[in-house]
């Protein structure tokens, strides 16, 4: 069971009205929640929870009547530096301004956790002003190797963070209320240029040590403050203590730096880091995620209809066997808790080590397995590993040292360790762990022995398994005897340590499990109207959606009278899959997932790239059956067997041709027809009776309603025989007029009325 108590509340999306609930009971099996503040209630077995939780469309919103700060969606944004040639030097500008925000908030939530853990650790800690200034000096060194080093929080800062906390805080607890850079200069600039210039002259081998260079600084800042430029009355009188000077040279300490004054070797050895193994206190305080290459080939066999078949009826093994397309090595993602060695995620794919590949195996880690509980109903303990970590160790690759994983993860509550470079003995406990899944591969059809070269033999001809089977036979090993035998390193079997200690300490839940897809994708801008978004050639489309967002910003519409609405969204995009598109909606600060409306794409999940050559392909594929000149020779022809009808039908008739030849032009309604829109009600009877109201719309008037003239009674007149006209000289080519003489739209339909009007007239006389 995840960590619940009364009174938290949570977001249910995937009901069929949203809204927020509070806990009300828990039971041995389930948990009870109500509807906010008083409505229906509704009871949700625990491990059914959880997997909704995972799949993000439960959100926790407060804990135990308190408020959890969401991450904005400006913040969420500054995790993704904008592309495209359209950026300007102003979203640049803003773009840096919001990053800076979310730095210095990232550098709060560090030295706050920090404390959290020593307080923990130690019992008691005091918060006065000496305390934690030492607190926070020996963090700063840590916090500079991550990035944090640019700012420095304040004693009152830290005091405010941790005031009536146990737990960790999140990264949307650290954001300021207000924007703004803080001036933090408390002495003169002319101070910083002394100290600048002491440090370059230790750095150039002008003294010996540290301390002889504060020793120029020391009297130099005296010299100038008595016989310079002078300290303003509300700055600093005194200079900078040795510990301050201290800490500007480890500021002001880079590789280059050290390595012109130790030499390269020393410079390496200094900034490499010390190799300490982690000591996990509690199940999912720290889980070691690794990836690494596979000792196994696996054979990619065509899907077929008849396997989907088969493998749902469970047919034997006497069926022909699957047609082998092409053999690819195995990668491993393996993901271990360090307290208990339990097993939290393991995958095996094609793909090199990425962002994608650690972010399926986190979110793997804190999904429930309930295919693993399916297949092994009788070891409940065994098939348990699942939470969200306090902390994930991963290697120091450069897909991994991202601002979308360093301060994503941040936000939603899990810290993040680097292991050492070239220095796999850091990492032996996940290491001995895929070790176990190498050993089953070793024995398969296509696997080698971990010692053995994979050059020595062709093993590639011998594949016979696919990723789906292998992982099967993996998982079958690592839940049957790894999770059940006793570990040499913990003396007792993961699954009856894990079971032990997790009722102990809990588990883990994170607000928003949306997040972590979130942090896979790219930002993008693209327009949104009434038929949903266009985006790269797709087109996405959530109704409910799209509605809701042109309602929203029904100020911003750049549309005119008659036109489609239009609007610029914000969009979060996954190359890697073409099947959804994430909205920004501003509004409500929240990100909406628009579907592919092609029924091709929409299920499926490919990259775009892949999309758009599938298409290319099918077009010319299209060409090749239906050619550009067969279409265009029957499209003549079709013209040409209506320009013939024309000749022989009456003049109604040939009305109707020519608009149709003229590429159905519409018929236009006069400007003094009156339009109504009528609601027709609909009974069990059938349709009522309605009275239709004698008015004129005016938003449905074209022009000017014009009256006509007034004329007398008719009169009988004398006929009168008119003059005949001369007959025209007759051309030999008058048979084919219609088709020489072209006519616009206008001339045509007032020629065929003209032909109507005559004829009724002779019939009459």
């Amino acid at each position: 069971m995840v960590n619940i108590l009364l009174d938290d509340r949570f977001f249910l999306r995937d009901i069929m009205v949203p809204g927020e609930f509070s806990v009300d009971a828990l039971n041995k099996k389930d948990i009870s929640l109500s509807r906010c503040p008083r409505g229906e209630t509704i009871r949700i077995e625990f491990t059914e929870f959880a997997v909704r939780h995972a799949a993000g469309q439960i959100s926790k919103t407060a804990s135990a009547g308190q408020k959890i700060g969401t991450m904005r969606v400006k913040h969420l944004l500054a995790l993704f530096e904008p592309e495209g040639r359209q950026v300007t030097a102003g979203k640049a500008a803003d773009h840096d301004e919001e990053f800076e925000a979310v730095l210095w908030a990232a550098t709060k939530q560090f030295y706050a956790n920090r404390y959290i853990d020593h307080r923990a650790e130690v019992g008691y800690y005091s918060k006065g002003d000496p305390d934690l200034i030492g607190f926070i000096a020996a963090n700063h060194a840590e916090a500079s190797s991550r990035g944090f080093g640019k700012f420095t929080p304040s004693t009152s800062t830290i005091r405010k963070l941790v005031f009536g906390r146990t737990s960790h805080v999140s990264l949307a607890d650290c954001f300021r209320k207000e924007g703004g850079v803080r001036d933090r200069g408390i002495w003169p600039r002319w101070v910083y240029d002394l100290a600048t210039e002491a440090l370059e002259k230790r750095f150039d081998g002008e003294f010996a040590t540290s301390g002889q260079a504060y020793e120029w600084f020391f009297g130099e800042f005296h010299k100038e403050r008595d016989e310079g430029v002078g300290i303003p009355p509300d700055k600093r009188q005194k200079p900078p203590d040795e510990k301050t000077f201290s800490n500007w040279l480890k500021n002001y300490s880079t590789k280059e730096r050290l390595a012109k004054l130790h030499g390269e070797r020393e410079a390496a050895r200094r900034l490499q880091g010390t190799i300490v193994p982690q000591d996990a206190r509690y199940p999912l305080h720290i889980v070691i995620i690794d990836q690494t290459l596979g000792n196994i080939w696996s054979a990619v066999k065509r899907q077929t209809a008849e396997r989907d078949q088969a493998q749902a009826e469970e047919a034997s093994d006497e069926s022909e066997e699957e047609e082998i397309l092409d053999t690819k090595r195995v990668e491993v993602v393996y993901a271990v808790d360090a307290f208990t060695r339990m097993s939290l995620g393991i995958i095996l794919t094609f793909e090199p080590p990425s962002i994608s590949t650690f972010m399926a195996c986190l979110k793997m880690v804190m999904t429930p397995k309930t295919g693993w509980a399916k297949r092994f109903p009788d070891l409940p303990d065994a098939t348990d590993g699942y939470g969200c970590p306090t902390t994930v160790v991963v290697d120091n690759l450069r897909a991994h040292v991202t601002r979308s994983i360093q301060l994503g993860l941040l936000s939603i509550g899990i810290g993040i360790e680097y292991a050492p470079l070239a220095s796999p003995e850091w990492k032996a406990i996940v290491e001995r762990a895929i070790g176990t899944c190498k050993r089953v591969m070793a024995t398969l059809p296509g696997g080698f022995s971990i010692d053995e070269d994979v050059k020595s033999a062709d093993y590639r001809k011998y594949a016979r398994y696919d990723l789906e089977e292998i992982n099967d036979l993996v998982i079958h090993k690592i839940v049957t005897e790894h999770h059940m035998l006793v570990h040499s390193g913990i003396d007792e079997p993961p699954a009856y340590r894990w079971s032990k200690h997790l009722p102990v300490h809990g588990r883990g839940i994170v607000a928003d499990m949306r997040v972590l897809d979130l942090l896979l994708r790219r930002r993008g801008e693209a327009k949104l109207t009434p038929n949903g978004v266009i985006f790269k050639g797709h087109r996405y489309q959530n109704t409910a959606y799209a509605t809701r967002i042109l309602n929203s910003r029904a100020s911003e519409l750049a549309s005119k009278t008659g036109k489609r609405s239009t609007l610029k969204v914000d969009v979060l995009w996954n190359p890697r899959d073409v099947s959804s598109l994430g909205v920004i909606d501003s509004k409500s600060n929240d990100v909406l997932f628009f579907a592919n409306v092609d029924p091709v794409f929409m299920n499926a999940a490919v990259s775009f790239t892949f999309a758009k050559e599938a298409r290319q392909a099918n077009n010319k594929i299209f060409d090749e059956y239906y050619p550009a000149a067969t279409r265009a020779k029957y499209l003549r022809e079709f013209f040409e067997m209506l320009q013939a009808r024309i000749k022989k039908e009456k003049h109604r008739d040939a009305k109707k041709t020519a608009r149709l030849l003229e590429g159905g032009r519409a018929v236009v309604i006069s400007a003094d027809v009156q339009q109504f829109d009528v609601v027709i009600p609909v009974t069990n009877l059938g349709v009522s009776q309605v009275d239709v109201p004698v008015q004129l719309r005016l938003e449905h008037i074209q022009g000017p309603t014009e009256t006509p003239k007034q004329t007398g009674v008719n009169r009988p007149m004398k006929k009168t025989e008119r003059p005949v006209p001369p007959p025209e000289p007759v051309s030999g080519d008058q048979g084919n007029a219609p088709a020489l003489y072209a006519m616009s739209a206008e001339e045509s339909e007032a020629f065929l009325d003209q032909l109507e009007r005559s004829g009724r007239r002779s019939l009459r006389h």
